[in-house]
């Protein structure tokens, strides 16, 4: 058996979670440059906020009622999103980190340790709401996309009070009876309006259709997901997840910016951030691709004409892996001039590392040393120190650290949790 675990609203919770203030209150949370809302409390959802809204649309909104704001707190999330599943891994050993917000627990066997699954699901909810003042929901079933499918009954149906179990045939049949094939996990908007134009309009009817059919219009991953409705797992739990094979970056600049060296300290900290990661994995990559964009659709203000469009990335192969951020940029900052062109607005800029290796990699070429060891040693100093004294404390000279393009953070909360100065303090 597999349970999902699944934060209600994250964001908006977690913010909550430090403001008791905001219970009962529309919260909603921005994305990076505060331009579109990426979370929402169920009163938000309430007051027809809608997901990815533009957030100059909510002036008026806003003015009518008592609208919380935050930006994306993403220090603040990621160290409530570590204890969250630390938390977890108290109540089982095997533990699936799928999301910053989701987790898959292998349960088999501590419904003898609990008074039932239901009793599992229970203590997790009442635990995490103690210890972390976060609400969740807990989906229980004898396969990942039925624990999945579980999950969202527990959120749907207030009766259930968090938690539901799918652990009999008869309960599961019933379940997938009136279960819209469209909210199913792994089914996309296309392969749903294909099902539905075939009379497939509920999850038990996409169970009971036969597996040669299915294979031709999902193709394999289409009947993984009949079989897993049919209670035979086929997605494995993965508590060591694999590293990532590509790891990249492309946020906006909050304007148009027509300069290259603007662009190449924005291409600098974009390539610092995607480096800090391809360190934390412990890999090297093998290639970089810079990509450059104009804003699309963009029309000039005085006569209403489309404005000049362009768009171009190139991919620039490295003699050998590597993680070093100062010799990484060399042949990003080479990518860049290539494909940048004068006479432009452009809107962001992109970095992509991509042919990741393990960090203990080396092999030399004809004509190439490998990686210079001096500067993968100084790159995991930098990242112990940045770490320790603050993000950026120690940064290449081309990052300028301009104020007038990075993440636009308005309605930015504290870091309660990793900033001693931001520490709440009892009166």
């Amino acid at each position: 058996m597999y349970a999902l675990v699944d934060a209600n609203s994250f964001y908006c919770s977690v913010e909550r979670s430090f403001n008791p203030s905001l219970e009962g209150k529309a919260v909603i949370v921005l994305s990076n440059r505060d331009g579109n809302v990426v979370a929402r409390s169920d009163e938000a959802k309430k007051l027809g906020i809608k997901m990815g809204q533009p957030f100059f649309e909510l002036k008026e909104l806003r003015e009518q009622h008592e609208i919380a704001v935050f930006s994306s707190n993403y220090t603040l999330y990621g160290d409530i999103s570590s204890r969250f599943m630390s938390l977890l891994c108290r109540f089982v050993e095997d533990v699936e980190v799928y999301s910053i917000d989701e987790a898959f627990l292998h349960v088999d066997g501590y419904d003898s340790i609990y008074p039932s699954y239901e009793g599992l699901g229970k203590s997790i909810k009442e635990t995490v709401a103690k210890r972390l003042r976060i609400p969740v929901c807990v989906g229980v079933g004898p396969t990942k996309t039925l624990a999945k499918l579980a999950n969202k009954l527990a959120k749907q149906r207030p009766e259930l009070g968090g938690v539901c179990v799918l652990d009999t045939p008869e309960v599961i049949d019933k379940a997938l009876a009136t279960f819209p094939v469209g909210d199913l996990w792994g089914v996309g908007s296309k392969s749903a309006a294909k099902l539905k134009k075939n009379d497939i309009d509920t999850a038990a009817q996409l169970r009971d259709v036969p597996d040669d059919w299915i294979r031709q219009i999902m193709t394999v991953n289409g009947l993984r997901l009949v079989h897993e409705l049919r209670g035979f797992p086929c997605k494995l739990l993965e508590v060591s997840a694999p590293p990532k094979k590509s790891i990249c970056t492309e946020p906006g600049f909050g304007r148009l910016v027509p300069d290259l060296n603007t662009i190449t300290d924005a291409l600098t900290t974009h390539l610092t951030r995607v480096c800090e990661k391809l360190r934390k994995q412990d890999s090297l990559c093998s290639a970089v691709v810079v990509s450059l964009h104009t804003k699309r659709y963009r029309k000039i203000p005085a006569n209403g004409l489309p404005a000049l469009q362009y768009h171009n990335h190139l991919t620039v192969v490295l003699p050998h892996p590597t993680n070093s951020t100062p010799e990484l940029l060399k042949y990003a900052e080479s990518g860049l001039k290539a494909i940048f062109k004068f006479g432009y607005n452009y809107q962001k800029v992109g970095i992509m590392l991509i042919g990741l290796v393990p960090s203990d990699y080396r092999q030399k070429g004809i004509f190439a040393e490998g990686p210079n060891e001096k500067l993968l040693t100084l790159a995991t100093v930098v990242d112990k120190l940045n770490y320790r004294y603050g993000q950026d404390k120690l940064r290449l000279a081309s990052q300028m650290y301009n104020p007038d393009w990075p993440m636009k953070q308005e309605y930015l909360s504290k870091c309660y949790t990793t900033r001693w100065k931001d520490i709440l303090e009892a009166h």
